[in-house]
C-alpha cells in the first residue's frame, strides 16, 4: 500500500488527528493525506497544484479545480467515465487503479452529469483509493453521502467500498518522482 493510502486509511479509522471530519471537505482530506505522506503541508500543495490552473480563489478548494490541475500536470491516468456499481466498469477500473490513486467524480459547470452517480454538486468530489481493505476494494473519503463505514462517532470520514463510490470521471496518480 502506498504511503498516501496508508495515511488515508489511518485517518478514516481515526488513528491520526488533524483531518477534517465535517462534510464538504473532501479536497482538504485528500490534500492532508498527500501532504503528510510527502512531509509537507496542504497549503503548499494547494498553491503548487491549483496555481497551475489559475483557480478562482473562491472556488480553489473544489474538487473540479483539482481535477483540472492534475490533467494539466499530466497526473491523469484515465478520464473515461466508469461507474464502479457496474461490473464491467469496475473490472476495467481495477485493471488500472493502484493504492494511493486519486478518484474524481465531477462534471464541468456547464455540463449535466454524465452518469446518475456523478457527484451532483458543482464542487465535484475526490477520494483516495486504498486497494483491498478486509478483502474489499475501498476508497477513503470525506463525504456527505450516507455510505461506507466510519469509526467512533459518525463523521464525514468514511471507508467506502469502491462498488458504492460515485462514477469515476478522472483517475489521477501522483508521479513516482514528484516532489512538492
Amino acid at each position: 500500500m502506498s504511503k498516501v493510502a496508508q495515511i488515508a486509511l489511518q485517518a478514516v479509522r481515526r488513528e491520526l488527528p488533524g483531518f477534517p471530519t465535517s462534510a464538504g471537505w473532501c479536497v482538504a482530506f485528500a490534500f492532508e493525506a498527500i501532504a503528510r505522506a510527502y512531509q509537507t503541508n496542504r497549503w503548499l500543495l494547494y498553491s503548487r497544484l491549483l496555481d497551475s490552473v489559475r483557480a478562482d480563489p473562491d472556488r480553489s478548494r473544489w474538487a473540479v479545480a483539482v481535477e483540472r490541475a492534475i490533467d494539466r500536470l499530466d497526473w491523469d491516468v484515465s478520464a473515461v467515465d466508469r461507474d464502479p456499481a457496474k461490473t464491467a466498469d469496475r473490472a476495467a477500473l481495477l485493471k488500472i487503479i493502484k493504492p494511493g490513486d486519486l478518484l474524481f467524480s465531477s462534471a464541468p459547470f456547464d455540463e449535466a452529469p454524465r452518469s446518475s452517480r456523478t457527484a451532483p454538486d458543482r464542487e465535484g468530489h475526490i477520494g483516495i483509493y486504498l486497494g483491498e481493505v478486509e478483502g474489499v476494494p475501498s476508497v477513503a473519503e470525506n463525504t456527505r453521502a450516507e455510505r461506507g463505514r466510519w469509526w467512533g462517532r459518525k463523521t464525514a470520514l468514511r471507508l467506502t467500498p469502491l462498488q458504492q463510490w460515485d462514477a469515476v470521471t478522472t483517475l489521477g496518480r501522483i508521479p513516482a518522482r514528484w516532489k512538492p
